[in-house]
């Protein structure tokens, strides 16, 4: 048998090691499901081809190929942007109107893309607001893969998204206290304030706590940070009982 030198084995453990530690490890999260067919779901996408990508945050629509994901990077090249207030918001118009099942027919997609890297939140529905935002949920999701979390306090300038017709994005700001472990804020707009009041997971860099709509509406909040030092962060606020006041957000450090 011919031997292969520790050199080369070393060599070759070193490149299993970097592409391991370049691997993606996409995590997020969406509201319930309220139809077994019109839905949504986010994690990894699953579709290499044309514009699509496997192995980066993505979403699936219930009605089309069983639910597999693709991601929103390449969903990006069919959408239409709204810059507002520096957050562009891409919108894709494919309201279901008739039987399901088909690419003409995916539902209404907003969402927004988190810094530079591969973190995205927003909302799906079937209809979008000409049809009464049906079956609507909010969603994030991005890639955990090298996240770091700070020391001390930063602030992030948020942005939020709820039954968004083109000019109603919330806005707010974040407070993250890595070292109590705490996250507070509020988004506000068009009539809609949501506050959320979170503790802070440092062994998974995630958020889970409390959120608030307009000061009475009790409701549940998660999320995640992404990046080196915490760049970013994306989540959601969502209400029982209450999901008209359902809502997606993400935004980067100060």
């Amino acid at each position: 048998m011919k031997m292969i030198s520790r050199s080369l084995l070393t060599v070759a453990a070193s490149l299993a090691l970097a592409g391991a530690a370049h691997a993606a490890d996409i995590v997020g999260a969406a509201s319930a499901v309220t139809d077994p067919q019109l839905n949504i779901n986010v994690g990894e996408s699953q579709v290499n081809g044309g514009p699509h990508s496997a192995g980066k945050a993505g979403i699936g629509v219930g009605t089309v190929s069983g639910g597999t994901r693709v991601d929103f990077q390449g969903l990006s090249a069919y959408s239409a942007p709204t810059v507002i207030n520096g957050t562009t918001v891409r919108t894709l118009a494919m309201p279901i109107t008739g039987t399901p099942g088909s690419h003409a027919g995916m539902g209404h997609f907003n969402f927004v893309k988190v810094g530079s890297g591969d973190v995205w939140f927003g909302e799906w529905s079937k209809d979008g607001a000409a049809g009464g935002f049906n079956n609507r949920q909010v969603y994030f999701a991005g890639d955990r893969a090298g996240t770091t979390l700070p020391a001390g306090v930063a602030t992030y300038a948020v942005a939020g998204l709820n039954k968004f017709n083109g000019s109603n994005l919330l806005s707010g700001t974040f407070r993250a206290d890595f070292g109590t472990g705490r996250l507070n804020g509020a988004l506000a707009g068009s009539g809609l304030t949501v506050a959320v009041a979170a503790s802070i997971n440092s062994a998974n860099a995630s958020f889970a706590g409390s959120a608030t709509a307009n000061g009475t509406v009790a409701g549940t909040s998660q999320g995640q940070f992404f990046g080196a030092n915490a760049a970013t962060l994306a989540g959601i606020a969502t209400f029982a009982g209450n999901s008209q006041y359902d809502t997606a957000f993400g935004g980067s450090k100060n």
